[in-house]
């Protein structure tokens, strides 16, 4: 029985298959001509979230898929991928830690990440627990502070010179709940929150860099406790609500898009009304601003600026969350 329902399974999977290319396949120019309808624009830097499977009809290699990402951001954008070496939580990574290797450890976030992680122009950043991916003419500027950051998704992250840099994060065949920049926005609201959204401890790591030399980076780890309470759902329905996610369709492709510091401006919006992502349970909210920043910086000034700067602090449903 089981070796039938296989062969049943396979037999409509290559059914599917033949149905999307004949009738809901596209390649490059249409995928860039939808690109380009949600809002991507040369000189953008856009964060990609994706999943690659014959049944989304794109014609073309997962090197063509993202040679066409790069056209759309141009000589002058930046395309960032996160490339997280585990599928579980961090606290669970770590606890059986080998050497994070930016050279050589493998991105564990699908063939799309891994892949470009192999890329010679493509840099990582030398973070054990959150590293990201960047090409681009200022592809180092996104990631070479990323060792010096004691929250992992915090000030100074590649996470936080995407919003610098006023970016934007595109989910190609994966659902919005894969953003990673989540964690990003978990920092802005930490200190108005009842409960912790770190381990109090810190854990120092062996990293090896790009060049080879071993370095000791020092982070934070997600508290176990706080990602249980997590209810991205309340953040995404806010989202769509506003009109913040913009979607396209192109073939068996749904591709959705959205500004990273709109989701800034929401998310400060809903903490000053005392709504968060998270269940609550009943707990009462601090009426303090959030803290954090680089070591010891406060990112309270991001409430009037509303917008994250280098002097402004600030799975699967996503599995890229969850490593957290």
């Amino acid at each position: 029985m089981r070796r039938y329902r296989l062969w049943l399974k396979a037999k409509v999977l290559q059914a599917r298959q033949r149905f999307v290319r004949a009738f809901r396949s596209y390649d490059r120019t249409q995928l860039l001509e939808a690109l380009r309808a949600l809002g991507v624009r040369e000189g953008d830097a856009v964060m990609l979230h994706s999943s690659y499977k014959p049944t989304h009809g794109f014609v073309g290699t997962i090197e063509q898929l993202t040679d066409a990402f790069l056209e759309a951001v141009g000589p002058q954008g930046h395309l960032l991928m996160v490339s997280l070496p585990y599928r579980t939580s961090s606290l669970n990574y770590l606890a059986s830690y080998r050497t994070f290797d930016v050279r050589r450890t493998p991105s564990m976030m699908g063939l799309v990440s891994e892949l470009f992680r192999r890329r010679p122009d493509v840099v990582r950043s030398a973070h054990p627990t959150h590293p990201v991916l960047a090409c681009g003419p200022r592809a180092s500027w996104f990631v070479d502070e990323h060792p010096r950051c004691l929250h992992p998704c915090g000030p100074g992250s590649p996470f936080d010179r995407l919003a610098e840099a006023d970016g934007k994060a595109v989910f190609f065949n994966v659902p919005v709940a894969t953003y990673t920049f989540f964690h990003y926005l978990e920092h802005l609201v930490s200190g108005r929150l009842p409960f912790p959204v770190y381990t109090a401890e810190s854990f120092r790591l062996p990293v090896i860099d790009a060049s080879g030399r071993t370095l000791e980076v020092e982070t934070k780890v997600f508290d176990p406790a706080t990602i249980v309470r997590r209810r991205f759902e309340v953040l995404e329905s806010e989202l769509r609500a506003r009109g913040l996610i913009r979607s396209r369709r192109v073939g068996a492709t749904l591709i959705e898009m959205v500004r990273v510091r709109d989701t800034i401006e929401c998310v400060l919006q809903m903490a000053s009304e005392g709504r968060f992502f998270y269940e609550m349970g009943g707990l009462e909210v601090k009426p303090s601003a959030p803290e954090g920043g680089r070591r010891g910086g406060s990112p309270a000034a991001a409430s009037d600026a509303r917008l994250p700067s280098r002097h402004n602090d600030e799975r699967r449903v996503s599995m890229e969350r969850e490593g957290s």
